[in-house]
């Protein structure tokens, strides 16, 4: 099987096997020794680059010896990139990886993904709705999976009623469609080893792209997980994912792919 290249992105042919889970984080000290890469997609975000770069390093130099963060850029129109490139500047933990034209949430996160140099990848939103403080107990769930997903013990994650029928309506179509039993399939944590991205090939754009990894993941033999993960609500930037444009290649991209795995692909 060749590889797939596109603009700032290379998949990987997939492997043959299962991937071992006989490495999970260890201690070291008081930091976890593991390298973890944290792979946040990015597009015009100008106004949060400063405090998400600032408290995402603080927050993994406290937990972690060796770690990076790499910023996945959707060829952002305002000052996103310049503003992380003034970051990589000062901390050579932080990498910059630019699309030349705008690839949408799935694109970015190829890309990100595929830049990422440690073990353990993880990602989620640019604006950081995870409590990165809990990455450490949440990374010992590997022990028993490949891919982990975050799922809110609450509701909280709704900002308005609207929201959480859109959600839970977007979870039931995908479970019905697809056999996928996850709590929730696109909250904003998830992780997974670096052996398992290297087999997958991912095609869709949207923010089906969380959906595709799971399905392709589990065709593989892998074992994804959720977990509950401490969720917090977004203060500052906007929000993308709602846009009509955005839930019409959501549903473009889950069409592509029920059809792809009934013609066996």
């Amino acid at each position: 099987m060749s590889d797939i290249t596109k603009p700032g992105i290379t998949v990987l042919p997939q492997a043959e096997g299962v991937p071992s889970r006989a490495s999970v984080p260890q201690w070291f000290g008081t930091k976890v020794s593991a390298p973890i890469s944290l792979v946040l997609p990015m597009f015009n975000e100008s106004s949060i680059v400063d405090i998400t770069l600032q408290h995402a390093v603080e927050n993994l130099e406290r937990h972690f010896a060796d770690f990076e963060v790499v910023v996945a850029d959707d060829a952002s129109t305002d000052s996103s990139a310049r503003r992380v490139e003034a970051w990589m500047e000062k901390d050579a933990r932080i990498k910059l990886v630019r699309l030349s034209r705008n690839e949408c949430f799935g694109g970015a996160l190829r890309a990100g993904l595929s830049t990422a140099s440690k073990e353990f990848l993880i990602y989620t939103d640019f604006d950081l709705p995870i409590a990165l403080g809990a990455l450490p107990r949440l990374l010992g769930e590997f022990s028993n999976a490949d891919v982990l997903t975050g799922y809110s013990a609450d509701e909280s994650k709704h900002v308005d009623w609207k929201h959480a029928v859109i959600s839970h309506g977007y979870n039931l179509v995908v479970r019905t469609l697809f056999g996928l039993r996850l709590h929730d399939i696109n909250f904003g944590f998830k992780a997974l080893r670096k052996s398992v991205w290297e087999r997958l090939m991912l095609h869709s754009r949207s923010p089906f792209v969380d959906a595709e990894l799971f399905i392709r993941a589990e065709r593989l033999g892998c074992i994804v997980k959720s977990v509950p993960v401490p969720f917090i609500q977004r203060q500052l930037g906007t929000s993308h994912i709602r846009r009509l444009d955005v839930i019409a290649a959501t549903m473009r991209d889950m069409a592509r792919l029920r059809l792809a795995l009934w013609r066996g692909l």
